[in-house]
């Protein structure tokens, strides 16, 4: 495999949070900063032409493109370490000006202390705006003393506000977030903690939480990475924790079957590379590694690495998203070590 690695924005201290946005059927990339005041861009994949959107409140902890909107979403005003009692979900819809785009208009959709991940689910009965709050107070950077809430509102582009209403509580320094298309065709959430992983399911506008795994979870990937036709649940162990665990359900429990070291893990990315699985892992210590992996099932059922690749070294990735097809996959990164936007274009040799 063979990538070309492009710098697309430099010198953006903080630099966090990445997607891909779809704008009058094109795509972009969008990245921003977590610092205050920090900075928020959007990116043409041809030209590399950067544009800055507007001079936010800083504090993205993560962006959403709205499907069938020149529209983002994003997480703003939570600053490092945790100061984010006055986080809120920003809606910022976009209109084409000259060869760019700008804000036309800022929203804020819903005030949420602490949140700290959002997604957008497509559900029988409509879209839903997704937020999980780290915890519900902080007297300082290491007082974990609440537990975090999962928040879920009925999303409508023709109001100005998204309702939230609380559909779990109880999880610590909750981190993660997945989201996963069922077999009915609309989203399950994955979510966790401490206190392990949980997936939310909705039906008939009313949502249900089931427990997964009871082992201290920091980010979710919930896919079939072996090809074997069965999901595997691979996390981030512990707070940004030292080592990623693929689990798979043998039996009436679950299993470890492989373990990657990290360290201040980061990254966790799931889905598909060259049109197959992978799984890419991303330290924000250490050596700052990017990483890919694929998988194989082996005798009994049992998943094992078939092929590690290094993508990078020495950036501290702090989110990434990955596109393509069979022939062609695109990793771009929020370098937050070197306060750069990575473009890293794969083709296989």
């Amino acid at each position: 495999m063979e990538c070309r690695k492009s710098e697309l924005v430099k010198d953006v201290p903080g630099l966090y949070a990445v997607t891909d946005v779809t704008l009058d059927g094109k795509e972009y990339y969008a990245a921003a900063s977590e610092n205050r005041g920090g900075r928020v861009y959007l990116v043409d994949p041809v030209t590399q032409k950067a544009t800055e959107l507007f001079g936010g409140q800083g504090g993205v902890m993560a962006i959403l493109d709205v499907k069938g909107e020149n529209a983002v979403l994003f997480i703003e005003e939570f600053y490092p370490v945790f100061d984010s009692a006055t986080a809120k979900v920003i809606k910022a819809d976009l209109e084409k000006k000259d060869d760019g785009y700008e804000v036309s208009k800022r929203t804020v959709l819903a005030e949420i202390p602490y949140v700290h991940r959002i997604s957008l689910l497509q559900e029988k009965d409509g879209v839903y705006l997704a937020a999980g709050k780290l915890c519900k107070s902080k007297t300082d950077q290491d007082d974990w003393s609440t537990s975090g809430t999962m928040e879920i509102g009925k999303y409508d582009p023709t109001k100005d506000k998204v309702e939230m209403e609380q559909i779990y509580d109880g999880v610590t320094k909750h981190h993660a977030m997945f989201v996963a298309r069922n077999k009915e065709g609309f989203d399950d959430l994955y979510f966790g903690g401490t206190e392990g992983v949980f997936r939310a399911t909705c039906k008939d506008g009313e949502w249900n939480v089931e427990h997964l795994l009871s082992v201290p979870t920091s980010d979710i990937v919930y896919m079939d990475l072996d090809g074997d036709g069965k999901e595997e649940l691979a996390i981030i162990e512990e707070f940004h924790g030292n080592k990623a665990v693929v689990f798979k359900k043998l039996g009436a429990g679950m299993e470890r079957m492989v373990e990657i070291p990290l360290s201040f893990g980061h990254v966790l990315w799931g889905g598909q590379f060259f049109g197959r699985p992978a799984l890419i892992t991303g330290s924000r210590a250490g050596d700052k590694t990017l990483r890919k992996f694929t998988f194989t099932c082996e005798g009994e059922g049992r998943t094992q690495i078939e092929e590690e690749t290094v993508l990078d070294e020495g950036q501290a990735p702090a989110q990434i998203f990955v596109i393509g097809d069979a022939k062609e996959s695109i990793v771009v990164a929020a370098n937050h070590g070197v306060a750069t936007m990575a473009e890293y274009r794969c083709t296989e040799d």
